[in-house]
């Protein structure tokens, strides 16, 4: 199956996931909004676009387990990883420090002490410093333990005992929501790979699929598969924003039916044709997605900056589109300066690096 059509529209889907970010922050970050129940509708669409989160997760689980189904090479994928998350990920972090010091932003600094932990992805696994400086990468913490464990689960074979693997860990992500929902643990557990090992699982399980095909699904098919897994998602989102439709169920699962629409996006990207892969392989989404990680790490900085400073509009419409563009901006700033650079210094063949950024 030819390869690069399909690595556009992975693209694509990932460049949307993570506009749909930066929407669900434009949103939550607005100096006035009041916390509490979102009753409107417009409240509830934005608050969902933060499932854009969970798509990164079953991207990453697609794209990283085919990589390693491909060409089981743990140095090329070790050096790999490191190139295409830390350098950029030291920078904004960096960056963050730099900036909230200078305008007096105190509130979103550690301790000095704690402050080491960051360069070793572990704040997510100490209270004082879960979600501090830079909130979202609390999910780079679970990406990063990810790839750790990775090769791991890579090691079993044949393919009946992988897929049972797979359905193993979507079956302890339930067990680990549910102690921790009952109070078993605090709430730091909310945040660490098992909690989402299962989202990762079913993009792992979409790479198996994909793998054992020789040929690409036939436009039709494309359509329904993309169809129905954008009503998966669609369906989870309504069920979380509705209130008293079975709440303790929606606790264990923990968006595991988005992360399932999101597979079957995916599917339809990687091994589809036809209009949806043509969309999602146009120009504008596709680049968005080459630099969506440089969007990720600095659109939430941008916009906590932004209004302290008063940079944005103070209507919705406006206050999105504006930094949206800045985000853009600085995501592809990131690419060219930091994320492109380093991986050509690990030595990754040119191919790879032009069609880049496969982490959320």
């Amino acid at each position: 199956m030819g390869s690069q059509p399909r690595t556009h529209a992975l693209d694509g889907l990932r460049g949307i996931a993570a506009l749909a970010v930066v929407g669900f922050h434009v949103w939550l970050y607005r100096p006035e909004r009041t916390p509490g129940t979102r009753t409107s509708l417009g409240d509830q669409l934005f608050f969902e676009l933060h499932l854009g989160l969970i798509c990164f997760f079953v991207l990453s689980g697609f794209l990283l387990y085919r990589g390693l189904l491909r060409r089981p090479n743990l140095k090329r994928y070790a050096l790999r990883r490191i190139a295409r998350i830390v350098p950029a990920y030291y920078v904004s972090i960096a960056g963050c420090l730099v900036l909230f010091a200078a305008l007096g932003l105190d509130d979103l600094v550690p301790p000095t002490d704690s402050l080491p932990v960051f360069l070793a992805f572990g704040q997510n696994y100490f209270s004082d410093t879960l979600m501090e400086i830079n909130p979202v990468t609390w999910t780079l913490c679970v990406e990063a333990a990810f790839y750790v464990a990775l090769p791991l689960v890579a090691l079993v074979r044949p393919g009946r005992a992988r897929v049972t693997l797979l359905l193993s860990l979507i079956g302890a992500t339930l067990v680990w929501n549910a102690l921790t929902y009952g109070g078993a643990w605090t709430d730091v557990s909310e945040k660490t790979l098992p909690a989402y090992a299962g989202h990762f699982a079913l993009g792992m399980l979409v790479a198996l699929w994909v793998e054992s095909r020789r040929e690409r699904i036939n436009a039709s098919w494309t359509g329904v598969l993309a169809a129905v897994g954008a009503c998966v998602v669609v369906a989870s989102g309504w069920w979380y924003e509705t209130p008293g439709l079975l709440p303790d169920a929606r606790a264990l699962v923990l968006k595991l039916p988005a992360a399932l629409g999101f597979a079957l996006l995916v599917a339809a990207a990687a091994a589809g044709r036809g209009l949806v892969v043509r969309a999602l392989s146009a120009r504008p989404v596709a680049w968005a997605g080459v630099v969506s990680y440089g969007v990720y790490l600095w659109h939430l900085p941008l916009i906590i900056i932004g209004n302290e400073l008063g940079w944005w509009p103070e209507d919705t419409a406006p206050r999105l589109a504006v930094v949206t563009a800045a985000a853009l901006a600085a995501g592809w700033m990131s690419w060219v300066l930091v994320e492109r650079p380093a991986l050509r210094l690990s030595r990754i063949p040119r191919g790879f690096a032009a069609r880049a950024a496969d982490s959320g």
